[in-house]
């Protein structure tokens, strides 16, 4: 039984529909879309009051899912811990964020959010505002890198 079940694992690896070393994705549907969060980072762009604040990039990718043009839109918000949410920052410092306007179908657009956030805060969810409802994208073991691409 040991066996088979081995000879039953293996053959799904070399199939590629399971990979051992892959970790599970960090995604939630949105609407239309399914957003997978890939990589937080620190623009070096110095943030407004950056004495007591600094900048958060997250990295992500839209993927349009549905069989018809996507028309979602959403409000990007970070949550900290310490607890606390921050608005994106217009305009970007850095992170330009994806195209979500009338993605065809299987289409993708990758691009960034950027943050200003307390010194000392660590980022734990990216929460996406739907208006009348709101998706929580967890951060955790998501790659960190200190600076821009």
């Amino acid at each position: 039984m040991y066996l088979a079940n081995v000879a039953f694992a293996l053959a799904l690896v070399l199939s590629g529909q399971i990979s051992p070393a892959r970790k599970p994705a960090k995604s939630v549907r949105v609407g239309e879309l399914l957003v997978t969060a890939t990589r937080i980072w620190l623009p070096q762009v110095p943030a407004h009051s950056s004495d007591r604040f600094h900048l958060v990039a997250v990295d992500v990718t839209d993927k349009n899912i549905a069989e018809l043009i996507s028309h979602t839109n959403f409000v990007p918000w970070l949550k900290v811990k310490p607890y606390d949410e921050y608005l994106g920052v217009p305009g970007g410092h850095g992170g330009k964020p994806p195209n979500l306007y009338q993605l065809l179908p299987g289409e993708e657009s990758t691009g960034g959010y950027v943050f200003e956030v307390r010194n000392g805060t660590t980022p734990v969810a990216l929460i996406l505002d739907l208006g009348v409802k709101k998706l929580s994208l967890d951060l955790g073991g998501i790659v960190e890198t200190e600076g821009a691409k």
